[in-house]
């Protein structure tokens, strides 16, 4: 699969909702960013599947009076995002909601 098609491919989960991320046939890992080799192991043998759509913030900073961060996932990928919600803080759990930006549905993290 091309990255492009990825890119495609992870458009139209988020247009339903839902968050996308790849899994290694291989090596078992997981990963988020659309890249058609693992960027553990190598291999092309990978494919799309869809998270819980709950995570937890592993890193965020305050930027341009909104918050950025690394949102850690339960299938052992991270992610990131932009983070919504009241006391935004490391370790606080959240879930993945999708909005329109510049055309486009994307995720966030909200914090519950």
């Amino acid at each position: 699969m091309k990255v492009d098609d990825l890119y495609n491919e992870y458009d139209k989960i988020f247009a339903s909702n839902k968050m996308p991320f790849i899994k290694c046939k291989t090596c078992d890992k997981a990963y988020y960013y659309p890249r058609n080799v693992c960027p553990f192991c190598g291999s092309s043998n990978i494919e799309i599947m869809i998270s819980s759509g709950t995570g937890e913030i592993y890193s965020c900073t305050e930027f341009k009076g909104g918050f950025y961060g690394i949102i850690k996932f339960p299938e052992g990928f991270g992610a990131y995002m932009n983070i919504d919600g009241d006391n935004i803080v490391i370790g606080r759990n959240v879930i993945i909601k999708f909005r329109e930006i510049g055309g486009k549905i994307l995720p966030y993290a909200y914090v519950d």
